[in-house]
């Protein structure tokens, strides 16, 4: 009997081929998509350069050198900017860091002294931050070790023997040291070279960890409400109601329609509750750029009910529901920033994440809560997300139009 059941459950099971087959696929897509982020696929895809600000206030020929030495390297993609233009693009979350070259900075080098360098970073990108700073460093402590040490001993030449020598002989003597402060042939100390960095922010403090958890967890959440609202449509087809509701004066699209609406009411209201717990519980600061808030949680909702009607209007079954949702959802969460930083992606995979609705939802919110960008560079994201809706809900409308009339 028990053998029976076993076999009974098992066939029920692979009735629904297209349900059973997602359950397949989801763990294949998963630890492909974690391959790729974590270079499992035998080091085949170049890491993508840390953009770096350079700003250059010093304009000699030594900062010259040192800005020839930063582009060479493989690990930075250098722009260059005037200080305060250059600040704004960090601050707005732009490129992650900038370095700036002051004033005095080949005296100073030639004194052998301290360089004055400063290396500004966007604080909410501290992880990405490391990456820019380590390829920056591998190229800045050699060439302000050996410039400074070069500075050294060319001021003792010309303070020692300046008024003994002639100038041709303090000349050679010059270009000889040129010659043996090679960073190939000697390696010089940088004890006296110190980075001092800042972390920019529209004000201190800022709780970057808290709006990533607060984006992140609340777009990814959100999409399992909404798409699982959606499956109602196929639990009133089993249950013999949306047949009922065909026979009397309803359209299809209206049937669809009201469960965009009752998905898009949901939504606003959980989004709503995660706001006001985010601004009770920990007192992050909602009202910063609200009117724009509001818009985007507007959007947020709408294009999270447009994917929920859609998933259920290709769906067959209450499984292929859930299976389609959940490889659907959990990949778009992975690549659009809710579960792995952005900065870890390859190129190509950064590319893609602007395709997932949690992509466009997370940047706003960085945006709103914790950037000054602006209105309109806030309503780019806002439009985004509408545009998901209408494509998501133009495609669920026919879809099931289509399916209604084969079916009934």
């Amino acid at each position: 009997m028990i053998a029976s059941l076993i076999r009974k459950d098992i066939l029920q099971a692979f009735k629904d081929k297209k349900g059973m087959a997602l359950s397949f696929i989801l763990p294949i897509v998963l630890i492909a998509l974690f391959s790729m982020v974590y270079g499992s696929f035998g080091g085949g895809m170049e890491d993508k350069p840390q953009d770096l600000v350079f700003c250059d206030e010093d304009s000699t020929a030594i900062s010259q050198q040192l800005k020839e030495e930063l582009h060479a390297e493989k690990g930075l993609r250098l722009i260059f900017r005037q200080l305060e233009e250059g600040k704004k693009l960090v601050l707005d979350g732009e490129v992650t860091s900038m370095l700036l070259v002051g004033k005095g900075f080949a005296d100073s080098i030639a004194a052998g002294g301290g360089a004055p360098l400063e290396f500004f970073y966007d604080e909410s990108k501290e992880m990405e931050m490391g990456l820019t700073q380590g390829a920056l460093l591998s190229v800045l402590m050699p060439f302000l070790g050996e410039q400074s040490s070069k500075g050294q001993v060319h001021s003792f030449i010309d303070e020692k023997y300046a008024n003994e020598l002639p100038e041709d002989i303090i000349d050679e003597i010059h270009a000889d040291i040129d010659k043996q402060f090679s960073t190939d042939n000697n390696e010089t100390s940088v004890e006296k070279t110190t980075l001092k960095s800042t972390a920019l922010s529209v004000k201190e403090d800022m709780p970057w960890g808290l709006i990533q958890a607060f984006a992140g967890t609340s777009v990814m959440m959100l999409l399992f409400s909404i798409t699982g609202m959606g499956s109602s449509i196929i639990k009133e087809r089993d249950t013999g109601t949306l047949k009922r509701l065909l026979y009397s004066p309803v359209q299809p699209w209206q049937i669809i329609t009201a469960k965009l609406a009752s998905g898009f009411i949901f939504a606003i209201i959980q989004m709503v509750i995660l706001v006001l717990f985010v601004w009770l519980a920990f007192q992050l600061d909602i009202f910063r750029n609200f009117t724009s808030l509001v818009l985007l949680v507007i959007g947020t909702a709408f294009a999270a009910s447009g994917f929920g009607i859609l998933i259920a209007a290709i769906s067959k079954s209450q499984k292929q529901v859930e299976s389609l949702s959940l490889i659907i959802i959990l990949v778009m969460s992975a690549l659009g920033g809710s579960m792995i930083p952005l900065f870890l992606f390859p190129e190509f995979l950064r590319n893609v994440a602007m395709f997932t609705i949690n992509f466009w939802a997370i940047d706003g919110f960085y945006d709103n809560l914790g950037r000054d960008v602006g209105m309109i560079t806030q309503l780019v994201n806002v439009g985004m997300l509408f545009l998901f809706g209408a494509i998501t809900t133009s495609f669920a409308v026919f879809i099931f139009t289509k399916r209604l009339a084969r079916d009934f």
